[in-house]
């Protein structure tokens, strides 16, 4: 009986032991393992659409932010997943394409159409125009579209200088006082004319005007050098307050005004004047012509009244300021604005194109495959990891510019911080250290005088 029972129990046990090993073990770390054979066993090596350098080998496109941005994730990506890529850039238009009228699309959606590749890391918007030929990803970023416009003119609000000491300022305040004696003196003549009487001449008044500054009443007969020396020094003392004072004011009116063509696509939108472009097959330019918000289908309307508005693309121009001119404006991505307007900077060491105050169109940007790719799955875990390890962050900010040296706002600000303000400890510190230090020399020689004026005294009455 004891012998029958043994098989059972055999079996009692193993199945036990089976069922302990399930729980015991991570069934996660498991299927992690599983998930990592299957990237060496799914695929070696893939070939990837792109139109962007640096992946694109091209010395005629300008290095953007986002190009940087891709091939930075494009190569953890193979690095983590164990697998090589090829570039292979659409022949026809560099850029995401657009729909023919023999039901093909151009650029990069093309060669995912055709399935010439297996991805394209050129991140785009999803449209729902594209959803029946190809899949997208995880998103990778987000953007938004901005303005580019031509850089405007400063204009200033008073043509008054900034200086204390400029050449402008003291030919002002002699010219005050010129014409303060001058009206005294025709004021004067006119007077006397009429009651018959002489009018002294203009140097008689110059000869008052003088005394009365110098503190000696109506002549310069008294010599008193304690009293002259604080009036130089209280008036210089004063000329220094004053100024500090008229500058601190009329520095806040000096900061330049910039007046843009445009400030936000409200403006493009209702503008007669203003040349929109747009760069024709990108997610911009797909989302205006098929938007039904009022002010994009302005915006839609004017490019199919124009089509030639509607560029093929824009990174293919040296310098963006070629095309960006006079009263035209262009519509862009704002990273990649930014790195056009920098380059353009560099090659003319000044500012010719800015960005538009309001950005518009937010939107995640993805990866798209061809319909139904068996790397779909794989590729978004891998960025979900990205994201969650910050490595997403760390391309982003290695890739982003550090400053943007012609933003109408920083400008404004450069030349703010540029003028100094009134400040008490600072500024003014050594008008008044200067106007104390010539009164205390004043009392000084006050009291030298008095006392070589007691000496004389007593010398001449010991004389007499």
């Amino acid at each position: 009986m004891s012998s029958l029972k043994f098989p059972y129990l055999l079996l009692y046990y193993a199945i036990v032991l089976g069922i302990s090993f399930y729980l015991i073990v991570p069934v996660s770390l498991m299927e992690k393992e599983d998930h990592e054979n299957h990237h060496h066993t799914l695929f070696k090596h893939i070939l990837v659409s792109s139109t962007r350098s640096p992946l694109v080998k091209n010395h005629e496109l300008s290095v953007v932010s986002a190009g940087i941005m891709e091939k930075i994730v494009l190569d953890i990506l193979s690095s983590h997943m164990r697998f090589t890529y090829e570039i292979i850039p659409p022949a026809d238009i560099l850029s995401s394409g657009y729909l023919q009228k023999n039901g093909s699309w151009t650029g990069t959606t093309g060669q995912l159409q055709r399935k010439e590749v297996d991805m394209c890391v050129t991140w785009v918007a999803h449209s729902s125009s594209k959803s029946p030929i190809l899949d997208v990803s995880y998103p990778v970023v987000f953007v938004d579209s901005s303005i580019i416009i031509p850089f405007p003119k400063e204009k200033n609000k008073v043509w008054i200088d900034h200086s204390t000491f400029e050449g402008v300022s003291g030919l002002m305040i002699g010219g005050a006082f010129a014409f303060m004696i001058i009206a005294t003196w025709i004021t004067h003549r006119i007077t006397n004319s009429r009651l018959g009487l002489t009018s002294p001449n203009v140097f008689y008044w110059l000869y008052i005007y003088v005394s009365i500054w110098a503190s000696q009443g109506l002549t310069l007969g008294n010599r008193s050098s304690p009293f002259r020396l604080v009036f130089l020094v209280s008036i210089f003392g004063v000329f220094i307050i004053t100024n500090f004072f008229t500058v601190s004011y009329t520095s806040v009116l000096s900061i330049p005004v910039y007046k843009p063509i445009a400030t936000s696509i409200e403006d493009l939108a209702n503008s007669n004047t203003v040349k929109t472009l747009l760069i024709k097959g990108s997610s911009t330019d797909e989302y205006i012509m098929s938007s039904t918000d009022p002010v994009l289908e302005k915006i839609g309307d004017q490019m199919r009244l124009y089509p030639e508005r509607r560029i093929l693309n824009a990174l293919t121009v040296e310098d963006i300021s070629t095309i960006v001119k006079e009263d035209s404006a262009l519509i862009i991505v704002k990273s990649n604005g930014e790195s056009l307007i920098e380059q353009s900077y560099k090659l003319n060491n000044e500012c010719r194109v800015t960005l538009a105050e309001k950005t518009f169109f937010s939107r995640p940007q993805t990866f798209t495959y061809p319909k139904n790719s068996p790397i779909v799955k794989e590729i978004d875990y891998d960025l979900l990891l990205l994201h969650q390890s910050g490595l997403i962050q760390y391309a982003e900010k290695r890739a982003s510019m550090e400053h943007n040296r012609c933003r109408l706002s920083d400008r404004k600000k450069d030349q703010a911080d540029k003028i100094a303000p009134l400040k008490l400890r600072n500024q003014m510190n050594g008008a008044f250290v200067f106007l104390c230090a010539g009164l205390s020399l004043g009392v000084l020689v006050f009291l030298v005088e008095m006392i070589i004026e007691k000496l004389c005294c007593k010398k001449s009455a010991i004389i007499i």
